[in-house]
């Protein structure tokens, strides 16, 4: 059960009602402070707020494909899951499953709470931890899924390498990040902007678009096939143009079926996604 699991690694909630307590962050301490300043912000609505930043209607369909490879009860780590919003509808679509969501960012674990109400503690689980070292024990979980946010992370082994240590055999990780695109990089350049593909942007975080480097450091993580998917392929904002973002769109749901074209549509995706199975024990 993933309550016996969190209980052995966290005697008792916090006061808050949050597993875990980070104080040291390290690297990402100045993603942290960043990421503080925005979570103290007043929003009316979190999923219009979401819409701006991620196509709500592509990665609800996302979330039903990496579920199809999750088995009966089974159990799901959602790496950097800050405002818990993919699993808003778990209760609906497989109310079997458990999700611990591991975040870096305490306040986003109390907006969380409010986003997913009576999911937790009984389908969600909120943990204040990090992806580098992961306070769970090994072979717990028989999915991994993260999106956008290992990407802000420099120590990339170390979260391919948990990621392995916790995953079951036959586990699914899936790792949303944003694509590493030539047109995109023309495109940021014609309009004067700085295009990072690796490297600490404004001062405020740091920022590692997913290329090819990413996907054989996974394969020599996992020993195995490493598969790419492209998504967000209408879903622009850095272009000032959320195109689809918002839950019920229709072009959302559009841009959803425009990644089964696969490297067709590489150069304009947003995102790039690398999916691996874990095989067997190393």
């Amino acid at each position: 059960m993933i309550e016996d699991i969190l209980k052995e690694n966290f005697s008792t909630f916090k006061k808050d009602g949050i597993y875990g307590y980070l104080s040291d962050y390290g690297e990402q301490e100045l993603e942290v402070r960043t990421r503080e300043k925005v979570a103290s912000n007043h929003f009316d609505s979190f999923l219009f707020e979401i819409s701006k930043h991620h196509s709500i209607p592509v990665m609800d369909k996302e979330i039903l494909r990496f579920l199809k490879n999750i088995p009966n009860n089974g159990t799901i780590l959602d790496i950097g899951g800050c405002w818990g919003w993919h699993w808003r509808k778990i209760n609906q679509i497989r109310p079997d499953i458990k999700v611990v969501i591991v975040e870096l960012i305490r306040s986003n674990l109390f907006i969380a709470k409010g986003i997913l109400g009576e999911l937790i503690d009984k389908n969600i689980f909120l943990v204040h931890g990090n992806a580098i070292n992961l306070p769970v024990h090994d072979h717990s979980f028989d999915g991994v899924w993260s999106v956008q946010a290992t990407q802000h992370i420099p120590s990339l082994e170390l979260v391919y390498k948990e990621v392995y240590r916790v995953l079951k055999i036959g586990g699914l990780f899936s790792d949303y990040n944003l694509n590493h695109s030539g047109l995109t990089k023309f495109i940021y350049r014609f309009l004067g902007k700085k295009y990072i593909v690796e490297g600490t942007a404004n001062n405020q975080f740091f920022l590692r678009r997913t290329t090819n480097k990413n996907r054989s450091l996974l394969s020599k993580i996992f020993k195995t096939k490493i598969r790419s998917r492209y998504t967000e392929i209408l879903f622009s904002p850095e272009y000032k143009l959320p195109i689809g973002g918002r839950e019920k769109s229709l072009l959302g749901l559009a841009d959803f079926y425009l990644a089964n074209f696969g490297y067709f549509v590489k150069p304009f995706a947003r995102q790039r996604s690398l999916h691996v199975l874990k095989l067997k024990v190393i």
